[in-house]
């Protein structure tokens, strides 16, 4: 395997959030394609080519998502799909009453996040934060109508989702729509109250339901994957170089982060760089991963 990548890990001497994380990964980019990127998803082979296509048919995009599926076990057991809607219009409407992009699905130009402040210690809500101040900045949103990751889920995700600490997060972002205009007084009375029933109010195993109650049903997508020898695909040179910003800690398996990688090499368009950062402490299983993609993406000396 030639040497296509540069996988670069940013070892952080201890966990201060995944806020933090993300701004150190954004800052050691090289390129200004960003790809985002979660260490227990798994990424369509596709993914990157499509929002690749995206960006060089709308040179006005800002940012590029896309629909996700939901797993439990193991990946072909998918439980359901979160959409998106798709236009600059929709999405900044859409913003009003909900996260309107999967954050492990998006790339986004590096100028145009770093313009907005880039990613702040904000708990459970980085991305929602981050995703307004763009709006705020003028920044054009787009998704696309395919599944591009699909993500791990389970009884443990609803349960990081609820709370006082994690409704106290969302209440204070739905205060800063308020305070910038971006929502009205009766909106934020609406929004505050559906989350206060929905994270503090019900239980975890109601919780679980609810959020099976707002996903579509999963409708595989008809578009056909190219295949290719290796990781150096001769449709690499039709498009712009970009990297992926990717963050690990100690908590993350090692067999999930595996296959994260693994999903983000294996592609119709893979990336220039890797830029992971280890946030933290970690055990050997993981630093093994870790090894383990330094020896790959350097195999072939180049």
């Amino acid at each position: 395997m030639d040497k296509c990548i540069d996988f670069k890990p940013i070892y952080l001497p201890e966990n201060k959030g995944l806020g933090n994380a993300l701004r150190e990964a954004v800052k050691n980019c090289t390129y200004s394609l960003i790809a985002r990127m979660d260490s227990d998803d798994i990424s369509a082979p596709d993914r990157f080519e499509l929002q690749l296509n995206q960006f060089s048919q709308n040179y006005s995009l800002d940012i590029v998502g896309g629909n996700i599926t939901e797993f439990v076990g193991e990946p072909n057991n998918i439980t359901g799909r979160r959409a998106v809607l798709s236009t600059d219009s929709e999405i900044k409407k859409d913003m009003r009453k909900r996260c309107a992009m999967n954050h492990m699905a998006v790339m986004y130009k590096k100028c145009s996040v770093q313009n907005a402040g880039g990613y702040l210690d904000w708990p459970w809500n980085e991305d929602y934060y981050l995703w307004i101040r763009m709006i705020e900045r003028g920044c054009t949103f787009g998704n696309i109508q395919a599944n591009l990751v699909n993500v791990r889920t389970g009884d443990a995700m609803s349960a990081r989702r609820g709370g006082w600490k994690y409704f106290k997060s969302e209440e204070r972002l739905q205060r800063y729509m308020l305070s910038k205009q971006m929502i009205s007084f009766s909106r934020y009375l609406y929004n505050v109250a559906i989350r206060f029933a929905g994270e503090v109010v019900a239980t975890n195993s109601m919780r679980s339901r609810l959020f099976k109650f707002t996903r579509k049903e999963y409708v595989p997508d008809n578009s056909k994957i190219e295949s290719k020898d290796n990781i150096c695909g001769s449709k690499k040179k039709d498009y712009p170089p970009f990297s992926v910003s990717m963050c690990v800690y100690g908590g993350d398996k090692a067999e999930w982060f595996d296959t994260a990688l693994g999903s983000v090499i294996d592609q119709t368009v893979p990336p220039d760089e890797i830029v992971l950062v280890v946030d933290g402490a970690i055990p050997e299983s993981i630093q093994l991963v870790i090894d383990k993609y330094i020896s790959l993406c350097n195999a072939g000396g180049g």
